[in-house]
């Protein structure tokens, strides 16, 4: 199971619309889901919410094995890998990988170092093949992730991750890491 480059940027097309703010685009994903949730992210390092998530989406998709995750081109602060299609999202140029959803979670080490041991960047926005759902982690947030997705989704991610998500409407703004307590 391997992540790689995709062989250009259309199947990223789908997110690119004049009529949506590329915040919520990168905060929430696209629009027209039937229901949004955030998810709390750890303030440790015992738990992965992005990794038990995309599990638990990995059977929410009739396209489990084909999947793409779009990486912000400029998260590292060195050099993007070689070939990789830039997605022209406003604001966060973005280069876009391929792979089976459970293994997209180590996408960013994984292209940029050649494994993921010890890192735990998240991509930042995720989807299968079908489109059944969208994972969203915005760059400057680090307190929650959301995910756009169907209601039985929705409902298998608060069991899967209980206390940790909340439903939410598209458009609603949500806690950034420099949002006073």
């Amino acid at each position: 199971m391997e992540v790689r480059a995709a062989a250009d940027a259309s199947p990223a097309s789908w997110l690119l619309r004049r009529d949506v703010d590329w915040m919520h685009l990168v905060r929430l994903g696209p629009p027209g889901f039937a229901a949004y949730v955030r998810i709390a992210l750890p303030t440790d390092l015992e738990s992965d919410p992005v990794r038990d998530a995309l599990s638990v989406l990995a059977g929410h998709t009739t396209t489990p094995d084909t999947a793409y995750a779009a990486v912000w081109e400029g998260w590292a602060g060195t050099p993007p890998p070689p070939g990789a299609p830039r997605v022209p999202v406003p604001n966060r140029t973005m280069l876009l990988f391929t792979g089976p959803v459970e293994v997209l979670r180590d996408a960013p080490a994984l292209m940029w170092e050649g494994e993921s041991a010890g890192r735990m960047q998240e991509p930042h926005l995720v989807w299968p093949e079908d489109r059944a759902w969208c994972l969203a982690c915005e760059v400057d947030e680090e307190i929650e992730l959301s995910v756009g997705c169907t209601e039985q989704a929705a409902d298998a991610l608060g069991a899967a991750l209980p206390g940790r998500v909340r439903r939410v409407s598209y458009g609603d703004p949500g806690p950034l890491y420099s949002d006073e307590a």
